[in-house]
């Protein structure tokens, strides 16, 4: 009988330890969507660091609400949401590492105004999180 474990194969989850990044960051600048750089900002506990040889890191957020199609009477029926975030690694004023996250949502339009608005910041909390974790992988290469 062969028995397998796992006990000390070096196995750690890639979210353990959400706020300790392998770069330090000196400065944190963002530009854009303010709700959408805060929610990065502490969802992966960024703080800036008076060390030397750390990098500048540059969070530009936007945020788009369109309409996909509409009925006749030119009324929405659906709707896409998606978010884009550039991240850049600025190193003594040279880009060191550049990357663009994106995420999009198509969804229906709902009679009940409230209902739809309550959904679409679901929506986005949703595709916000998910570029979190993208984005944490990218810090943490």
């Amino acid at each position: 009988m062969l028995i397998f474990t796992l006990g000390n194969c070096g196995y750690e989850p890639i979210y353990l330890k959400k706020g300790d990044t392998n770069i330090v960051i000196q400065n944190i600048q963002t530009e854009g969507n303010k709700k959408i750089n805060r929610k990065i900002i502490s969802s992966l506990n960024l703080k800036e660091q008076n060390k030397n040889g750390g990098y500048k890191l540059i969070i530009n957020s936007n945020k788009i609400l369109e309409t996909v199609s509409k009925d006749k009477a030119k009324n929405a029926t659906v709707y896409k949401t998606k978010i884009t975030v550039k991240v850049s690694l600025i190193e003594v004023d040279k880009i060191y590492n550049e990357k663009i996250f994106s995420e999009d949502f198509t969804y229906n339009n709902t009679e009940n105004k409230s209902n739809l608005s309550q959904y679409q910041n679901d929506i986005e909390i949703n595709l916000i999180n998910k570029i979190i974790e993208d984005i944490f992988i990218f810090l943490n290469i």
